[in-house]
């Protein structure tokens, strides 16, 4: 195991934003790999999806597999770990890399609808099977965005790839919303989603609701009533699981010891963290990390 975990980058050699791949591709890929281990746990610093159209793969996303089946697609979200099985080469499918530049780009959508559901693992689930979808074609929509991305003619290639990936997401994002079971207004996952990404850069610093809340420019009782309709949990809660699922992380993906990892994820001592994991857990880091 090495000392710290793989980060994996989008590869700035790929003249476009977005990368499409047969698992037949994405095997031969993934053996030729020198950069990292793409079967051991890595976390990646782009968005990743996985589509299964014959067979079934077991993949693994921040200590758990999820078994997808003909007709599943897996949603990564960019800084997520997770690493590849070797029952890939037993199923067909398709792979999509895109980095947060496409995001930038060419997501245009109206200001209420954004990317909300599809990379928000921590108040959706991360996959979509095939009766969740219903009848909405959007393997075959994934089939042509594939088709276009190994056509020779680059002509208008880049604009072609953009828009079809853009409808695949839309596809997604409507079946995700007709899943749903609660009536979300899409203010809140917008200001969810803002946290989140703030709590990503700033954990380390603060573990403070209130400070989330004045950062946001929203009063506390609001951003706790958010995190509490979407999640079930307090910011205070929901803060606390974030921190426990990096030094989870930590722990099962790294070699660094427990007091390394405490001064990783903003503790001043590694006594705090331990009674921190310990509180939120049932059990010591190093219990957690030997159950692994």
């Amino acid at each position: 195991m090495k000392k710290e975990l793989p980060e994996v980058p989008f590869n700035k050699q790929v003249p476009l934003d977005i990368e499409v791949m047969s698992f037949e591709e994405l095997q031969v890929k993934l053996t030729q790999s020198n950069s990292h281990n793409p079967f051991a746990p890595h976390k990646i610093e782009f968005y990743l999806i996985l589509i299964v159209t014959k067979g079934t793969y077991s993949h693994f996303v921040d200590f758990q597999f999820y078994n997808l089946k003909r007709g599943s697609v897996l949603f990564i979200a960019k800084n997520q770990v997770h690493h590849f099985g070797k029952g890939l080469k037993k199923a067909n499918g398709f792979c999509i890399i895109f980095n947060h530049l496409f995001v930038d780009k060419h997501y245009f959508l109206t200001d209420n609808l954004r990317l909300n559901r599809l990379f928000n693992y921590h108040i959706e689930s991360p996959i979509l099977h095939q009766k969740e979808r219903r009848e909405d074609g959007l393997i075959e929509l994934i089939s042509t965005l594939y088709k276009e991305y190994i056509v020779k003619n680059d002509f208008a290639k880049s604009e072609i790839l953009a828009s079809l990936l853009r409808i695949v997401l839309l596809k997604a994002e409507r079946a995700k919303d007709l899943c749903a079971v609660t009536d979300v207004k899409k203010y809140w996952l917008e200001i969810f989603s803002a946290f989140r990404s703030m709590l990503q850069k700033e954990y380390t610093n603060t573990r403070s609701s209130r400070a989330y809340a004045h950062k946001l420019l929203v009063s506390y009782k609001f951003l706790n009533d958010v995190v509490k309709k979407l999640t079930g949990k307090t910011v205070k809660a929901f803060i606390d699981d974030f921190v426990i699922i990096e030094i989870k992380r930590y722990l099962i993906s790294t070699a660094l010891s427990v007091k390394e990892i405490s001064y990783k994820t903003g503790f001043e001592e590694p006594a705090n963290m331990v009674k921190f994991f310990k509180k939120n857990t049932g059990i010591t880091p190093l219990k957690f990390r030997q159950r692994q």
